[in-house]
């Protein structure tokens, strides 16, 4: 076993803190999402995404981070490559906020139809996410593992193109109106982005590890 930064206890209580409130959006995205397709939030007037708390919160929790990385005893290049890590990893809370705010601000119905594939396809995207915050805890703790979870993220992100792009064919299939089959295709690519965002963040993390390791 290899652990980088071994002397960076607070960085790596803060980058594990800054995990977890990005998690924590992730998982109010999960439970909000089977009232979103019901069609709850279309019916509310004036919502306040329900996500949001929590993606500003991993928004303070970040800048504290950017300012320890920046202020910390680390070599250049590893505050470049932390930093670059940090501001890859802030487009998750961002994402799980802008797929509710479909239904929130923009009003969006699924079809009945669509259901089910939109369901896995986000459930396949939260497994990647979960599995990328893995690989970047690993690395102030154990590089071994980092390798096997990156190919993971990586078969889920493989998965979840392949969900996407049936869905997208069932979206057009459907005899509905080209407005509304939009506004479906833009939704989509956005649940997809989830996973893309995941393979990302553990290419980054894999470069890291194979640049510290002795």
């Amino acid at each position: 076993m290899f652990r980088l930064w071994r002397s960076e206890k607070r960085l790596e209580e803060q980058l594990n803190a800054y995990l977890q409130q990005v998690m924590s959006s992730l998982n109010r995205l999960k439970e909000t999402f089977p009232s979103c397709l019901d069609g709850n939030f279309a019916r509310q007037q004036d919502l306040v995404n329900p996500v949001h708390q929590f993606e500003s919160a991993a928004d303070d929790t970040r800048r504290e981070l950017e300012l320890e990385l920046s202020a910390g005893k680390l070599l250049p290049q590893s505050r470049g490559d932390l930093l670059a890590l940090v501001e890859a990893i802030d487009s998750i809370p961002n994402t799980a906020e802008n797929i509710v705010d479909f239904f929130s601000i923009q009003k969006l119905q699924v079809d009945a139809a669509l259901r089910a594939d939109v369901e896995k396809l986000l459930q396949k995207g939260l497994e990647a996410c979960a599995t990328m915050s893995e690989t970047v805890r690993m690395l102030f703790e154990d590089l071994d593992p980092i390798r096997e979870l990156v190919s993971e993220v990586d078969r889920l992100e493989s998965e979840c193109d392949a969900l996407e792009r049936r869905l997208l064919r069932r979206v057009f299939d459907l005899d509905l109106e080209l407005a509304y089959k939009l506004h479906l295709r833009d939704f989509v690519f956005a649940l997809g982005t989830l996973a893309d965002q995941a393979e990302n963040i553990a290419d980054r993390v894999m470069g890291i590890a194979v640049k510290r390791r002795p």
